[in-house]
């Protein structure tokens, strides 16, 4: 597999203008720039445009369920690991009455109530998803996880869905059986299960 890794907007390190260049534009903007980096490497030769799938974790895993439900999808399937799929819930969680205004307005613009919300957009999948999520992971509470599986299931859409017991958000936390896990499984899913015939 070739892999392309983008400093996506926000990524810290490459200077204020590009991290204030996502701000309200997750799973806009943000999405798209992905997007074209992949069609770039199809317009260079490097990639067959019919053997494409989205993988990300945290936000990336964000990501990948927005790529699931984007329209003229470039993608034969993805992969959300430790995914935010409620970010309406997160940010009601975060933010309260007593949350400076600047706080609460830059919460916002990272995607939690102005971006695309993959819970609200469960029933515009369209190519196979399969998610994975940390048991015990205190960063993407595992509600991203259970609830976005129950309302996925709920409308009749096929995917996979599995749990990393004991592990946390961050890769230090994910022991060897977690890796084999996990690993295998989407390795399987890539070759077999990864739009009509597999990658």
């Amino acid at each position: 597999y070739m892999v392309l890794q983008p400093e996506y907007r926000m990524t810290v390190g490459f200077g204020k203008k590009h991290f204030d260049s996502g701000h309200n534009e997750h799973g806009y903007k943000m999405q798209d720039d992905k997007d074209d980096g992949a069609l770039y490497l199809v317009e260079q030769g490097l990639a067959d445009p019919d053997r494409m799938a989205m993988f990300g974790w945290s936000y990336g895993g964000y990501a990948a369920l927005v790529a699931a439900a984007r329209e003229d999808n470039i993608y034969q399937c993805a992969i959300a690991g430790a995914a935010v799929s409620r970010p309406e819930v997160w940010y009601k969680a975060v933010v309260g009455p007593n949350t400076p205004k600047a706080i609460d307005e830059w919460f916002q613009g990272r995607g939690v109530t102005k971006g695309v919300n993959p819970y609200a957009t469960v029933d515009k999948v369209n190519i196979p998803l399969l998610m994975v999520h940390p048991e015990d992971d205190s960063r993407v509470l595992y509600y991203h996880f259970s609830d976005y599986k129950k309302k996925f299931e709920s409308l009749g859409k096929t995917g996979e869905f599995i749990t990393l017991e004991d592990a946390d958000h961050f890769y230090a936390t994910l022991m060897y059986t977690h890796q084999q896990q996990f690993y295998t499984k989407m390795l399987d899913y890539l070759a077999n299960d990864c739009g009509p015939g597999g990658l």
